[in-house]
């Protein structure tokens, strides 16, 4: 079995599975494009990206696995798991043989594994659907975040909707990736932040006035950092204004 590289993008793999499909070979790994490739004796195959077809694909799937199992896939993708790739291939592959019930056979480790992801995507995108900050910067709402799963495709358009008026950048810093909004459109790009964003005048002064009212409601006799963390965990608390203590009157 052949080893298969691609883009590093869901579109790319859709491409891959084509092209695995065309020749019934089912590959023995899947991995990104790490630049000059350098194999002499076994080169691996790459998938070309192509969106017109992934679109096609994309379509395929839906009608032969369900758009649940495409859905728990898509979400599988999206996880930080070093398999990932292959553990939605395998689960699109015993699906696509065994029909829409398999995804039923929770014991069978291919269909475990995938919605096990899921549901560790689908927490992290609830989470930060709660806990995204959005701060005026330079006439335009800057959010960062940095999370485990690449869950910015799918926070991008509940703010495209939440937000429509407003233009807007919502940064994975981790990823080096940005989800820009403008005009009613938004799209997904390689994004550094090259310049310290500065906030603007009003925006330090409702920051402030919030890390004070935090800061006041607090009961500290009552506080229990366990507790907090228990359904906050600390990772998430990096970019959230509250977690700085306000400034000295």
């Amino acid at each position: 079995m052949a080893e298969w590289i691609y883009d590093g993008t869901f579109n790319g793999f859709l491409c891959l599975i084509h092209e695995t499909a065309k020749t019934r070979e089912f590959p023995g790994s899947i991995r990104t494009f790490q630049g000059e490739e350098q194999s002499f004796l076994f080169p691996p195959k790459i998938a070309e990206r192509d969106d017109l077809l992934a679109a096609a694909v994309r379509d395929v799937l839906r009608r032969r696995l369900s758009g649940r199992v495409f859905t728990a896939g898509y979400y599988a993708f999206l996880s930080s798991g070093k398999e990932r790739e292959m553990a939605v291939y395998r689960y699109f592959s015993l699906v696509w043989q065994r029909g829409a019930s398999a995804d039923r056979l929770l014991t069978d480790s291919r269909v475990a594994a995938v919605h096990e992801a899921r549901r560790a995507v689908s927490r992290e995108r609830h989470r930060y659907l709660g806990l995204l900050r959005f701060s005026e910067m330079s006439g335009i709402l800057y959010a960062q975040f940095s999370p485990e799963a690449d869950v910015l495709p799918l926070i991008a358009g509940h703010f495209a909707v939440r937000l429509a008026q407003e233009r807007w950048i919502i940064h994975d810093t981790g990823r080096n990736r940005a989800a820009l909004h403008d005009s009613g459109t938004w799209c997904i790009t390689d994004f550094r932040q090259n310049r310290e964003l500065s906030l603007s005048a009003g925006e330090k002064a409702v920051q402030e006035l919030w890390k004070r009212y935090f800061t006041s409601t607090a009961v500290r006799t009552r506080e229990n950092r366990r507790l907090q963390q228990h359904f906050m965990p600390k990772k998430y608390w990096k970019y959230l204004p509250e977690k700085d203590p306000p400034e000295e009157l």
